[in-house]
């Protein structure tokens, strides 16, 4: 008879073990990850991004605004331990995309495999807005 949990023989056999050790990798199960959590992780590392913004408000998809201090939306396809994401975002003006696009991909490459343990293949960036401040902030009267 064959025992799962000790992977040798069965018959209540089991082999020694630390009393207060870790179990063995083998015993401690499995971790799976929802898409969702990926996703939240992912818009929270670009949200810590200065220059990244995102859109709220609304309901159902109508009435977004463009807000640079909301998460940007980010959608995770996982295939295994493979994540491609995809992230919608604002920029502050005057900000250079190339500068700030590049570095949400260093970072969400470096943070999502760091936090969640997958390895991100692919990103693909979408930036919906600039946004320059505040009216009053744009505006000087003279």
């Amino acid at each position: 008879m064959f025992d799962a949990s000790t992977g040798g023989p069965g018959g209540g056999e089991h082999p020694p073990r630390e009393p207060d050790g870790p179990a063995s990798s083998s015993h401690r199960g499995h971790l799976v990850l929802a898409e969702k959590v990926v996703e939240k992780i992912a818009a929270q590392c670009a949200s810590e991004i200065t220059e990244v913004g995102g859109t709220g408000g609304g309901f159902l998809g109508m009435g977004r605004q463009n807000d640079p201090e909301a998460r940007p939306k980010v959608s995770v396809e996982l295939t295994g331990a493979i994540a491609t994401l995809s992230i919608e975002l604002g920029v502050r003006y005057p900000a250079s995309i190339a500068r700030v696009t590049q570095q949400v991909r260093e970072e969400l490459g470096r943070r999502v495999t760091e936090l969640a343990g997958v390895q991100v293949r692919q990103i693909d960036i979408r930036v919906g807005y600039l946004h320059g401040g505040s009216p009053a902030e744009e505006r000087t009267l003279l």
